[in-house]
């Protein structure tokens, strides 16, 4: 196998010094036409493409984004990896992807200072998780998406999660629902404190209240969803409505409350969150709020490539809206028509 052709290469080819190849390689205005003319056809005929480390030593730049993710095998994350991938590569950008829940700090560090990447993007930021900070005071350019933090001088993309959730117990309300429960998880992000507080506040502005007796905390997991399904509504007096702050969950109430006879929705009504893709299968026919994933992640990527060209710039935190997606976990009922339960 003939080894690559180098720069020294391409100027012999071209009659040209290897000064000058790279003047053309970096897009340089000091070579003139005739001169970049002839080295482009040399190129092109040798089928040269340069190498991405020797660009980046150019140019400043490495054309990759790294994404740090957690839970990719939970269907959100894994649908808003997807949608990055398609993004960046859309954009003409490389993705590395590093998952945080198997990085110990010290490696978290090695990485944000070994300047592999242009920009970060963080997807699932938290109160608890050093990430965030570490990102900014490495330098490089950072964005949050989907999930912010509060105060953070940093850009950020996320859904209006405390207005979905105060849609959804609003849907509840109007539908004639009096004893509604809330499957809650213990906060690590803006996320699930501004749903639980969204939704305890249409229940609060319409004077309905919610029973400590209706209200479970669980971690993130079908299984968790399941158990937290047979305690509510194993009850002597269960709720006729259920709120949870992801699809994940929701679908384990659905499975729990089957293994009880609990009919949805005849029995009981249940809303998620994320509008998940299997949200929509027949199998669950989960009604959700949407996290609106493309424009969270289009608008991100847009943000990233100003922050990387412009790193003065201004801070700025996008904020999309989150609408309900109803479906047959409540009866298929349009959004503002009230029925019985």
């Amino acid at each position: 196998m003939s080894r690559p052709l180098t720069s020294k290469d391409l100027a012999r080819l071209a009659g040209v010094s290897q000064a000058t190849v790279s003047r053309v390689l970096t897009n340089s205005p000091k070579v003139t036409p005739q001169t970049r003319a002839r080295v482009l056809r040399v190129l092109e005929e040798a089928n040269y493409t340069p190498n991405a480390l020797a660009r980046a030593m150019k140019t400043g730049r490495t054309g990759t984004i790294g994404v740090f993710v957690t839970r990719v095998t939970s269907p959100f994350h894994a649908q808003l990896l997807d949608e990055i991938g398609r993004g960046l590569s859309a954009a003409g950008l490389h993705m590395i992807l590093w998952n945080i829940e198997h990085e110990q700090p010290e490696s978290l560090g090695t990485i944000l200072q070994q300047r592999l990447v242009d920009g970060f993007m963080v997807t699932s930021a938290s109160y608890a998780s050093p990430l965030h900070t570490m990102a900014l005071d490495s330098g490089t350019p950072t964005i949050l998406l989907h999930r912010g933090i509060d105060g953070l001088d940093c850009d950020q993309v996320v859904g209006d999660d405390r207005q979905g959730a105060y849609d959804a117990g609003r849907y509840l309300v109007e539908a004639g629902h009096t004893e509604i429960g809330l499957v809650r998880l213990e906060h690590t992000g803006n996320t699930s404190r501004d749903r639980e507080r969204g939704f305890r506040a249409a229940l609060a502005d319409a004077g309905v209240p919610l029973r400590d007796r209706n209200v479970v905390t669980t971690g993130v997991s079908h299984a968790a969803g399941h158990a937290a399904a047979r305690k509510l509504l194993s009850a002597r007096k269960p709720p006729t409505a259920l709120f949870t702050l992801t699809d994940l969950l929701g679908f384990g109430i659905l499975d729990g409350a089957r293994a009880l006879g609990v009919r949805v929705p005849d029995d009981l009504w249940v809303i998620g969150y994320d509008n998940t893709e299997l949200a929509g299968w027949e199998a669950f026919d989960l009604t959700s709020v949407e996290q609106p994933v493309p424009g969270i992640v289009a608008t991100g990527i847009e943000l990233l490539r100003r922050r990387i060209a412009e790193p003065e710039r201004p801070t700025e935190i996008v904020t999309l809206p989150c609408p309900l997606a109803v479906r047959g976990s409540t009866a298929n009922t349009p959004v503002g028509w009230a029925s019985e339960p």
